[in-house]
């Protein structure tokens, strides 16, 4: 493995320095003009798009970068870079209506983009796929965050506009792993439930054979996150949420929407699970030295969605395609009874 945990904290350090990333702020904008410079570091062609769009009159901004795009079969990975605007769980009621720094809501994930990025970048020869590395603003404002604002609307307008960034006709996508919460200390992951099971499993058996027991549990708490992969999954796309408990306890991360979520709740350790996780993926998958011999379950398509409505909705309509079939063959053979 190649991931720089030290690499990836002192990317959380920098945006925090940047001050509290709300939408419409410069703090914002100068969060994504990062972005763009560390890309620009690597290569100074590195494909980059802005996408631009508003949210209650508010300017907002997804920033997209594409590594290997001579491949026609993607792979997403995303993470949030917006900080909530309020800090409702505060334990000081004063500081409720006061923004949090976002070390792990916000800067984590995007902070493991970042060095993945790097990593990827000089063995990018070596992949069998693209790779969007896509940076999600909007995302952490619902339930009053911002006055008339919901969740993930970063994510629901980059869906909607999804077909001017890829051509339809000959690119597809394999598939969207999303990381959210992922630099906090004691770091124990869900099982998200509007993710795809096969996606989930093949992250979760290979972080265990990593080592990380503890953060990819055999029995692993399961729940349903709107998150930013949710407005994926609903096109199709296998996804992942890479995510952690942070409601209620026991075992809720307790500085969740606080002035906790700093840098001194942010583990080193916790950052290399997620990022050497994501990168022994990458080559089970899609290196041709790996994923002859440790490839899971792609195409992660293949199966059922994990969400049990999808299901229902599919056992109605085969028992109606049975039962029509069945009606039909009985008047066929009564007609024929009766000729």
């Amino acid at each position: 493995m190649f991931f720089e945990e030290d690499n990836s904290f002192d990317h959380i350090k920098n945006q925090l320095e940047l001050g509290y990333r709300i939408p419409g702020t410069e703090a914002r904008e100068n969060c994504a003009q990062y972005f763009i410079k560390e890309f620009k570091k690597l290569d100074p062609n590195f494909l980059s798009f802005l996408h631009n769009f508003t949210v209650e009159s508010i300017e907002c901004q997804n920033v997209l970068f594409k590594l290997n795009e001579k491949e026609d079969n993607i792979v997403i990975l995303g993470a949030h870079y917006d900080t909530r605007k309020i800090a409702e769980k505060d334990s000081n009621p004063e500081k409720r209506d006061q923004p949090i720094p976002g070390a792990n809501d916000g800067a984590s994930g995007c902070a493991v983009l970042l060095e993945l990025a790097r990593i990827l970048y000089h063995r990018r020869e070596e992949l069998n796929c693209e790779i969007w590395f896509l940076f999600f603003d909007a995302e952490d404002q619902g339930s009053g965050g911002m006055s008339g604002w919901d969740w993930c609307e970063g994510s629901q307008q980059f869906v909607e506009d999804i077909e001017i960034y890829y051509d339809n006709n000959s690119e597809s996508f394999d598939c969207m792993i999303l990381l959210d919460m992922v630099g906090g200390e004691n770091l124990q992951f869900i099982w998200e439930l509007y993710s795809n099971s096969l996606l989930m499993e093949d992250l979760f058996k290979i972080g265990r054979d990593l080592g990380y027991k503890y953060s990819f549990p055999e029995d692993p708490i399961r729940a349903s996150i709107t998150d930013d992969h949710k407005a994926f999954s609903e096109i199709g796309i296998p996804t992942a949420d890479l995510i952690i408990k942070f409601w209620s306890q026991p075992d809720e991360w307790p500085y969740h929407h606080t002035h906790g979520d700093n840098l001194t709740h942010i583990s080193k350790e916790s950052l290399k699970i997620t990022g050497t996780t994501v990168e022994q993926f990458l080559y089970n998958n899609y290196h041709p030295s790996y994923s002859l011999k440790y490839q899971g379950n792609y195409p992660w398509d293949k199966n059922q969605p994990s969400n049990p409505l999808f299901g229902i909705i599919l056992l109605i309509v085969i028992t109606g395609a049975i039962t029509g079939i069945c009606f039909i063959r009985s008047r066929l053979l009564h007609l024929t009874k009766g000729s």
